[in-house]
């Protein structure tokens, strides 16, 4: 009985450090917006099951900001990918995904590492 009432209070005790630790990881992300709409989709989401649920998060979740990211031409057409690709799933998700995104550029001039 003891050792329930401990493992409780452990539980309640580590409530708010939980809450607490996603806003400071949100802090301190790339795109603190956008982490906290996450964060909010995930809880919104969380009794949502299957197709159900990613309906819910996909409307839910904005999407990225590109002009913060390393690469914002391949960003937006990641995302113009994904736009074209919208209402599709599995294999033939990933199939649109690969046909939509830019074929990525050689670099002329350096040869490949031998092994």
């Amino acid at each position: 009985m003891q050792r329930l009432l401990m493992l409780l209070t452990g539980a309640l005790l580590a409530l708010p450090v939980s809450a607490q630790s996603t806003a400071d990881t949100c802090a301190r992300a790339r795109d603190p917006v956008r982490c906290e709409a996450l964060q909010a989709a995930l809880k919104n989401c969380a009794e949502k099951r299957g197709k159900e649920k990613q309906a819910c998060l996909d409307a839910s979740i904005p999407p990225v900001d590109c002009s913060r990211t390393q690469n914002p031409q391949s960003c937006e057409a990641a995302q113009k990918a994904r736009e074209v690709c919208q209402g599709k799933t599995g294999k033939e998700l990933k199939t649109c995904l690969r046909d939509e995104q830019p074929k990525k550029k050689k670099i002329a001039g350096k040869p490949k590492p031998r092994t």
